[in-house]
């Protein structure tokens, strides 16, 4: 085998990261470097408030890593896409603080969410809530690109469903930052605002 044969079969193997299978891969690691942040956020917050608001929002990015890994092992297998309310309800066991993710991870040039790139403070709440708000952007705009790609009905909806989660948790957590700017405290039990569910 020559040099050209080795480098034809190399790029076999590398995948394309705008290809449905490719945006779900991306998308997982999104997940699962959110899920870690939120954790170490929570472990970092300076109020329990702000403990509970990170870790529930760490468990949410363990549900859209376990549907995006049923969507894209759905792909392998030549089953197809499938409603993403049947894709939550498969049994699918995930170690979130290291899943077994398919494939190889995405490069950092386009994905720039815990990189190098991207410096990501946890040192006060505040900042852990931009580093959280501008990771819900790149999640939504990774799934927003699923969506005008996509031909399938169903493929549309999953990641219509993933940007209304994102866009929902971009919305909490800008409520909260506001919040804690003008209060200068997180909300308590008697005064939750109206933006926490």
């Amino acid at each position: 085998m020559d040099q050209r044969d080795s480098l034809d079969r190399k790029e076999d193997r590398t995948m394309d990261w705008n290809s449905a299978k490719g945006i779900l891969r991306r998308g997982m690691s999104i997940e699962r470097d959110g899920y870690a942040f939120y954790m170490a956020a929570a472990d970092r917050a300076s109020d329990e408030h702000g403990e509970e608001m990170f870790r529930d929002l760490a468990y949410q990015e363990v549900d859209h890593l376990h549907l995006l890994m049923v969507e894209y092992a759905a792909l392998e297998s030549g089953e197809g896409w499938i409603p993403f309310r049947e894709a939550m309800e498969r049994d699918l066991e995930i170690d979130p603080e290291n899943p077994d993710l398919p494939g190889e991870e995405p490069p950092m040039e386009d994905m720039p969410v815990f990189s190098s790139e991207r410096e990501c403070s946890l040192e006060g709440d505040i900042e852990a809530l931009d580093c959280g708000l501008e990771t819900e952007v790149m999640a939504r705009e990774i799934y927003a690109q699923g969506v005008e790609q996509a031909e399938d009905e169903t493929a549309k909806e999953a990641y219509e469903f993933l940007i209304e989660q994102e866009e929902q948790h971009y919305e909490l957590l800008q409520n909260t930052r506001d919040y804690l700017v003008n209060h200068q405290t997180w909300w308590d039990s008697t005064e939750r605002p109206f933006f926490i569910g």
